[in-house]
């Protein structure tokens, strides 16, 4: 995400910009950035352009042709034309400097400011290189700063001096440290860095990114910013070198968070306060939400204009001055269209440096939700007002975050944040992620499973997904990991399976449950060498009940009879609607003799049963026991005919069905 708000007054508001200007900040040489396309509007200016120049306060827009004489002007206005003309990178010309100012050397090269075209404009003043002032000025600037610095040969790269924070960083005695050729703590091939060498001495290039080695041998990311200076008749490279590790590592782990969070479907923001308040920070999904068609359309308009309802924001930003933050607020919004959406709104207040106060938070479109009156949360706010657990870890797997649900759940303190995951699993789930998890997410850049978490309730299942962050040399930087509470979703899985297998007016087994279990228990069967035996049966003229009481009679009769059927079965028994009011009785270990008689007792007490207000409902039973290699399309068909012929001889009664062996005789006998 990108804002719009300047960070440096004087300067830019990019952070690579910032960064160069402080290092550009104590060169002594004047130092100037314009833009390229809108004349010569400044962009920034160092100490030493502000004191050649006279510049006071804000330099930002300000034209440098209106602080120059007409031979300046024209001078400026001819190194970029053969700049422009001749399509180069960098010119050199004669700069008179003024009244009372020393005449210079203008180096004018295209540059790049806050990602638009710019000419960088570097004055080197043509003076006594023997002059003792300067000598003096650098020995103070040497052992008064606290920047680290050294002063390098351009010809061979030796190290001609070092200041006390460059003896405290590189960690060698200064004696030791003069010895050294510059090469010996780039880590950049030796060409490479006497080629970087020549383009600082000609103000090429003044800003460098490397990586030093240190007498202890670590190597430290580190920004340098080179330029020629004169001293003692004999030209040198001075350079400031700033240690720039810690942050680089940073912000690698807040690009894995941003990577986790970019695709959020709640709106995140930041805007100023105040009636003209407008947005200087938004993800993609305030796009979408407030439909409109860029950032700078989006920044462009005020935020007061979002709301439908001048009551909504006048109380909401009374309670957000207040209280400092308001949570999940349901609030009417209009989007850039005109079309009124609801939404659900959190902010929070927050005081800068200067005392301006500015707000931070997510919008959530619920708009779907309120029209169908659901009421639930199905988005969640982002790092701490997420329920899900969200950590971080660098390279040797110490937290280096862990966002509050995870804080809240784990107990987990601020000081106890690097090993604050170390307890957070059962052991069963710490083995699968050391062994499976870490290896697979480093070698496959994640990894997704069903893990748990443990509280003082015990465990709880959550889902899992670690996903492992290089950098550019493919070394690992950063683990991250969430966790979500999946417990209710298997509850609900639970539920799932069993409506998938029964019935749901009876809660008798289904027909295509039954089948799988049936094949489950002939397969025990065939093992144990055991009988297994099934019986078919329905309910007798039940077509005329459906039609003399109506199918609400007839679902009654139905579940009823499944009822009173189940409580005479055993644990093992499995009771299923075969179809209609026809039902499947599976009978492991069960002999067709303990099938008949069972048939018998299931038999008497239907008959038995009030079914009221229909009067003597009955049911008609097949019994068969299933033969070992007979195929079940066989044993039911000779169920079905053991069934009608129970009707056929008068109904409310238990037939059984030929043997398997007969069956498969008959065919022989014709």
């Amino acid at each position: 995400m990108q804002g719009n708000r300047a960070v440096n007054e004087g300067n830019s508001a990019a952070s690579f910009d910032d960064d160069l200007g402080c290092l550009l900040h104590e060169l002594p040489l004047p130092v100037l950035v314009v833009r390229a396309r809108q004349g010569w509007r400044l962009l920034y200016a160092n100490d030493a352009a502000r004191c050649h120049f006279g510049l006071v306060g804000r330099v930002v827009e300000q034209d440098l042709l209106q602080l120059v004489g007409d031979s300046e002007r024209q001078a400026l206005e001819a190194g970029a034309s053969a700049l422009i003309q001749a399509d180069l990178t960098e010119t050199k010309f004669a700069y008179r400097g003024g009244s009372g100012k020393p005449p210079c050397e203008a180096v004018l090269r295209r540059a790049t400011w806050q990602r638009q075209p710019a000419w960088q404009l570097t004055l080197i003043p043509q003076q006594d290189a023997a002059c003792p002032g300067r000598a003096s000025f650098y020995e103070q600037m040497f052992n008064t700063n606290p920047a680290v610095k050294l002063l390098i040969d351009p010809v061979d790269g030796g190290i001609v001096d070092a200041n006390d924070s460059a003896v405290a960083f590189y960690g060698y005695p200064l004696d030791v440290l003069k010895q050294l050729n510059i090469t010996d703590i780039n880590c950049m091939d030796p060409d490479e860095v006497r080629a970087g060498m020549a383009k600082a001495e000609s103000c090429q290039q003044l800003f460098f990114e490397f990586r030093h080695r240190l007498a202890n041998g670590e190597i430290r990311d580190v920004h340098v910013y080179s330029g020629p200076v004169l001293l003692n008749g004999h030209e040198y490279l001075h350079s400031i070198i700033v240690d720039v590790t810690d942050e680089k590592r940073y912000y690698a782990q807040l690009e894995a968070y941003n990577s986790l969070f970019h695709n959020l479907p709640v709106g995140i923001y930041r805007h100023t306060a105040g009636p003209r308040g407008h947005f200087t920070a938004a993800n993609p999904a305030m796009l979408r939400i407030f439909e409109a068609d860029s950032y700078p359309a989006l920044f462009a308009a005020r935020v007061s204009s979002f709301y439908a309802c001048p009551k909504q924001i006048r109380a909401f930003m009374a309670d957000l001055k207040r209280d400092g933050a308001v949570v999940r607020r349901p609030l009417r919004l209009r989007t850039m269209k005109g079309r009124l959406i609801h939404a659900e709104v959190t902010a929070y207040r927050q005081t800068e440096a200067d005392g301006t106060a500015e707000f931070s938070g997510i919008v959530e479109d619920v708009t779907a939700q309120h029209a169908a009156q659901l009421n639930q949360d199905r988005l969640t706010h982002l790092l701490d007002a997420s329920p899900d657990i969200v950590a971080i870890a660098d390279a040797e797997q110490r937290v280096a975050y862990i966002n509050k649900a995870g804080r809240e759940l784990l107990g987990a303190l601020p000081e106890a944040l690097p090993d604050a995951l170390a307890t957070a699993h059962p052991l069963w789930a710490c083995r699968l992620i050391q062994e499976q998890g870490i290896p697979y997410a480093l070698e496959h850049g994640h990894w997704y499973a069903e893990t748990a978490v443990r509280t003082c309730d015990g465990e709880i299942p959550v889902s899992q997904l670690i996903v492992a962050r290089r950098d550019e040399n493919g070394v690992l930087d950063s683990i991250a990991t969430i966790m979500r509470d999946i417990s209710q979703a298997k509850r609900y899985q639970a539920e799932l399976e069993y409506h998938a297998g029964h019935d749901p007016l009876t809660g008798a087994v289904n027909r295509n449950r039954f089948i799988d279990l049936l094949t489950r228990e002939r397969q025990k069967a065939h093992r144990e060498s055991k009988p297994l035996s099934l019986v078919m049966f329905d309910i007798d003229r039940f077509k005329h009940v459906n039609d003399s009481f109506g199918h609400s009679v007839g679902d009654m009769v139905l579940s009823k009879l499944v009822r009173t059927c189940g409580a005479l079965l055993r644990e093992v028994d499995v009771l299923a609607r075969w179809g209609g009011e026809e039902f499947m009785l599976l009978l492991p270990d069960t002999p067709l003799a303990g099938a008949v008689t069972l048939a018998e007792r299931l038999r008497r007490a239907v008959e038995k049963e009030n079914f009221s207000p229909v009067p003597g409902i009955t049911s008609s039973f097949g019994v068969a026991e299933l033969g070992p290699d007979e195929p079940e399309s066989q044993c039911y068909k000779r169920l079905d005919e053991a069934l009608y012929r129970a009707k056929d001889e008068g109904r409310n009664r238990v037939c059984m069905a030929e043997s398997a062996e007969d069956v498969a005789e008959q065919p022989k006998a014709r």
